[in-house]
């Protein structure tokens, strides 16, 4: 009897605890900015042994860092792996309002309140070219990347600016440098070694293609080419 009751309880037990849900690895099925629909990759056994393939978790909160103002996103898609971890207590009135809420429903642990958190890879889908001497922002392949190592910075990979631009102490130039509009130098000297190539150019208001010399009742020609 007492065997009897305790493979009872321990039934119980057993059951409940397989409704239970804490953390379990996901795959994305699309993403709308705010929310994913993911699958979740490990599937459900049951006691006789049966297999069961959970359904899609839709409007999971997908996890960015965003706080004081700023944030770091990145474009989740189909087909991204990450780690879905389940609230212990409905958020479904938190999630509507964003103020305290007492829970809506009894559910714990439950498939419904989900948070997804991308990044979470398994070995097929790791990071193939991992950078361990810094903070690496890139894309998988390396192709492109902004690296931050001790006392320096590297980037690789074109560049577009919007805004001003302040350089603070010494620039070094390795290859060609176009300039599209106007440049002005205030104070300091300019000095190059090799050949200034200019279409038009204006020192001290005085034209260096059209101007003269003027000598002693002379008028130079202009310069030739």
């Amino acid at each position: 009897m007492v065997e009897s009751l305790f493979n009872v309880i321990k039934g119980c037990i057993t059951q409940d605890r397989s409704t239970l849900y804490t953390a379990l690895p996901a795959r994305v099925v699309s993403f709308n900015g705010h929310t994913v629909t993911c699958e979740i990759m490990i599937n459900k056994m049951m006691t006789n042994g049966q297999e069961i393939e959970l359904p899609p978790l839709v409007d999971v909160i997908a996890q960015f860092p965003h706080a004081g103002g700023f944030c770091f996103t990145v474009p989740i898609k189909a087909g991204d792996e990450g780690l879905v971890i389940f609230s212990s207590r409905c958020i479904d009135g938190w999630y509507a309002s964003g103020n305290k809420s007492i829970p809506l429903d009894n559910r714990m642990h439950d498939l419904s309140d989900g948070i997804f958190i991308v990044g979470v890879n398994s070995v097929p889908n790791k990071i193939s070219d991992f950078y361990h001497d810094g903070v690496s922002m890139q894309t998988d392949d390396a192709s492109t990347y902004i690296r931050l190592a001790q006392g320096k910075i590297y980037i690789k990979g074109d560049i577009e600016h919007l805004g001003n631009c302040q350089q603070i102490g010494d620039a070094v130039l390795m290859g060609s440098y176009n300039q599209v509009g106007s440049w002005t130098q205030q104070g300091g000297m300019a000095s190059a070694k090799g050949t200034l190539q200019a279409e038009k150019i204006i020192g001290g208001g005085i034209d260096l293609e059209n101007h003269v010399h003027v000598e002693t009742n002379k008028i130079t020609e202009k310069p030739k080419k």
